[in-house]
């Protein structure tokens, strides 16, 4: 009788707990509250519990740039009691407009016809932006005063970044001290116009805290010539910033090469978004590097070098002579320009010649970023063709380069001598006159000749159909023979794929190192992503196939929580191996 009470209730208690574990709670909060004009700062509604809508609050005076949402659903278990939590967080990427004091809020939600409000938060912000710095009091431009106000100069975000990768978090990643993005750039400063500089952004993050990143916006740069180098992945080393470990990895990295029009070079802001959590609880944050601001100063006496570049730079030559016969009526002539600098503006061009027909050059460049600097090899490739006979050469236009070591350099390029002994064609003589020939037409054939209409075997129809059966059978063996080689290659490739997965899972150390290696398997035998997707959009999108892998992972992520160190995980890994098996596995 006894047990039977207590099953009774026991089962009250399950019964009734959603309705005491939920309390409906809504909260405002950002990660600055006092900002610069026109600066990008993070702003977070929260909701937690059960509710019917939201309404977010007012942002008068502030323009959202971008606007997340996520969700989430958790049950823990401490000391023996369950608590089951469901939250929706709304994240903003908010840039004030006018300076001010200025409050957001409150939003409210509605539950069972009852309506909470949150919070209110007090955003100050000082300067002036950019779009109005220029403008005097009756709306118009002011040409005599500096578009940086004393105010901006004092707390302006171009100059809030760290010098190195093991810098001190600056002012500007304090904001957000457990993710930001370092902007890295080299040489840091004293440039001369026209030489080339690198911008590097590094993202850093708590150690193992991130499950996905997601480009927002890049950043755009001015007065520059830009090359782009991409990161193939993320590839997280670890250093230790006044006294916290940080994951850091490189994001991106631009080459730029100041044009020579202004004496700054510029660039926006990059803004991205850091997926946390874990595979069935994520939230988004959005950070932003700073933005760039290079000066420049003219290369000493530029005003006597016009067409002067910065570099270091050899120039050769593959030919010192050419000759130009009937077995050889078209010339080839390499120049080359090896060394370091701006690339984009050192270029080879040749002087006219009446003598000789010169042809656009092919250009290649094989140019990185090295330690050196921006070095590489640059070619160009002209074609030359004889107009008239005898002897000539073909010089090349002066070429000067300045360096911070030599100073202003001219390499020497020697003529090169070109004999044309044969010229394609008849040589044009000016004093020669053309001879008029005249020629009679026959507009008809005569009375007495035959005509016969002939239809060509090639338009027959039986030839065609002929001719088109082998020609069907060779085409429709050679497809078969294509398909079975493409899926003989790709039965293998699958095969060493899943051998590589089969070691890792089998290594693997703890639940987060199998769980990881299991959704890298997922993703690259099946192109099945999990990590930082929601659960009930993946049930949607599969239509209940992958029951079997949620459960799964969601056995582990409880382990997992469940704070058991050292437990046994041989029969988790041979239901990781069971489930990635492709004879069983539902597609």
């Amino acid at each position: 009788m006894s047990s039977f009470i207590i099953k009774k209730v026991v089962f009250s208690a399950l019964f009734l707990l959603p309705f005491f574990v939920f309390s409906q709670t809504i909260t405002l909060s950002t990660d600055s509250e006092i900002v610069q004009t026109d600066a990008l700062f993070g702003f977070v509604l929260t909701a937690e519990g059960t509710f019917d809508s939201i309404e977010e609050p007012d942002f008068s005076g502030f323009t959202v740039e971008n606007r997340s949402q996520s969700q989430s659903n958790s049950i823990s278990i401490i000391n023996g009691k369950f608590e089951k939590k469901s939250s929706i967080t709304y994240s903003y990427a908010l840039r004030a407009e006018k300076a001010g004091v200025f409050e957001i809020g409150p939003a409210s939600l509605k539950a069972k016809g009852k309506t909470i409000k949150s919070n209110k938060v007090t955003i100050t912000v000082t300067g002036q932006g950019s779009s109005s710095a220029n403008r005097n009091a009756s709306g118009n431009a002011n040409t005599n005063q500096n578009p940086q106000t004393e105010e901006q100069n004092n707390d302006n975000y171009y100059e809030k970044r760290a010098n190195s990768l093991m810098s001190p978090l600056s002012d500007w990643e304090k904001k957000t001290p457990d993710y930001f993005i370092r902007t890295i750039i080299n040489p840091a400063n004293d440039l001369y116009a026209g030489e080339p500089l690198t911008v590097s952004y590094y993202l850093f993050v708590k150690p193992n805290s991130i499950s996905d990143v997601n480009f927002y916006k890049l950043p755009v740069f001015d007065n520059c010539w830009k090359d782009e180098k991409a990161e193939t992945r993320l590839n997280f080393k670890r250093l230790s910033i006044d006294g916290r470990l940080y994951d850091y990895a490189p994001i991106k990295t631009y080459i730029l090469i100041p044009d020579g029009t202004t004496n700054m070079v510029e660039g926006t802001q990059m803004i991205m978004d850091v997926i946390i959590g874990s595979f069935f609880s994520t939230r988004k944050v959005t950070i932003s590097s700073v933005g760039v601001q290079v000066p420049l100063k003219p290369m000493p006496e530029k005003e006597n070098h016009k067409n002067g570049v910065f570099g270091d730079f050899q120039v050769f030559s593959d030919k010192k002579s050419l000759t130009l016969d009937k077995d050889n009526m078209l010339g080839t002539l390499t120049f080359s320009i090896k060394g370091c600098g701006n690339f984009q503006d050192a270029e080879i061009l040749l002087e006219d010649n009446p003598n000789l027909k010169i042809f656009s050059p092919e250009i290649n460049s094989s140019v990185s970023v090295t330690p050196k600097g921006y070095c590489g090899t640059k070619t160009y490739k002209f074609m030359v063709k004889g107009l008239r006979r005898g002897e000539t050469a073909l010089k090349v236009r002066p070429f000067e380069f300045f360096s911070r070591d030599n100073g202003w350099q001219k390499p020497e390029i020697t003529d090169i001598k070109v004999s044309v002994k044969d010229v394609s064609g008849v040589e044009e003589d000016e004093n020669k006159t053309p001879e008029a020939h005249s020629f009679e037409l026959l507009k008809e054939l005569p009375a007495n000749v035959k005509k016969y209409e002939i239809s060509p075997l090639t338009e027959k129809t039986w030839f065609r159909i002929a001719v088109a059966i082998p020609f069907m059978m060779i085409l429709v063996s050679f497809i078969i023979r294509i398909a079975k080689n493409l899926r003989t290659r790709h039965i293998g490739s699958q095969s060493a794929k899943m051998g590589k997965w089969r070691d890792k899972i089998r290594n693997s150390k703890d639940c987060t190192e199998l769980l990881n290696n299991f959704y890298g398997a997922l993703e690259e035998l099946y192109s099945i992503r999990l990590k930082g997707e929601r659960i009930n959009a993946l049930k949607q999108k599969y239509e209940g196939k992958i029951d079997d892998v949620t459960d799964f992972v969601r056995k582990i992520e409880q382990i997992s929580y469940s704070g058991i160190s050292g437990a046994d995980i041989s029969s988790l890994k041979d239901e990781a191996l069971k489930l990635l098996d492709p004879r069983g596995f539902a597609k």
